[in-house]
């Protein structure tokens, strides 16, 4: 499985999440340090409009790119209407590599992987908990829901606020390594799971550019430290 020309699996793929405006000389200093891919938070750019957000991603072309558009029930920007929403992820589509849409974004999640499947773009179904960490039987449910969807990654972002609630997302992802995963545990208590649970199956790992986008993030300087640390064939 590839998000552009990165292969998923032999070793943890950083993602780092921007928004727009971000000079594309930074932008590169982080990709030539190790970062993978970016995710565009278009939900988070200081204008939606289509041909502004084409021109934003045109600007960093070459490097594998997320699309994402975050609705606002999961902790997102967006505030259009899921009409909306799914037109611009269509006028997005031909410039990305990947999609992340919301598993229970029901108006518009069925509609947004078949266009990016049409189109060969790897697919992200995303999950997110930003008060607790689900059950492990909600998360079980999650995993069968993106399955329905056809994702090709199901990924579960929650929020952590005891020990137990890090190991219940390890005890998940061992549980379903069959399916694709990326699990990120958010807060203070999470950030382990940005850097440990690659070596459980989760595929991705997020960071940051100029502003976190998520509760517990790392800046791309400390993820791509501690990964080159722990993980030696990052550095091969």
């Amino acid at each position: 499985m590839y998000l552009g020309k990165v292969e998923l699996g032999p070793a943890p793929r950083v993602v780092m999440a921007l928004r727009d405006g971000i000079a594309r000389e930074e932008v590169s200093r982080a990709v030539n340090a190790g970062v993978d891919a970016l995710e565009f938070r278009i939900d988070l750019f200081s204008s939606c409009e289509a041909s502004f957000v084409l021109r934003e991603i045109q600007r960093h072309a070459g490097v594998p790119i997320v699309g994402t558009i975050r609705g606002a029930a999961e902790g997102g920007g967006w505030r259009g209407s899921e009409s909306e929403r799914l037109a611009l992820y269509q006028s997005v589509l031909p410039c990305v590599d990947a999609v992340d849409i919301e598993i229970g974004a029901a108006e518009i999640a069925a509609a947004v992987v078949c266009e990016a499947r049409e189109q060969h773009k790897l697919t992200i179904g995303s999950c997110h908990d930003f008060e607790r960490t689900p059950t492990i039987e909600q998360l079980a449910a999650v995993v069968e829901r993106g399955k329905a969807l056809g994702v090709d990654v199901v990924k579960v972002a929650a929020e952590c606020s005891e020990a137990e609630d890090v190991r219940r997302l390890a005890a998940f992802m061992l549980r379903h390594g069959e399916t694709p995963l990326a699990v990120i545990g958010m807060g203070p208590l999470g950030r382990a799971s940005r850097v440990f649970f690659p070596m459980l199956g989760s595929l991705l790992t997020y960071t940051f550019f100029g502003e976190a986008t998520a509760p517990g993030q790392l800046n791309w300087q400390d993820t791509l430290k501690y990964l080159e640390a722990f993980y030696p064939a990052r550095s091969q």
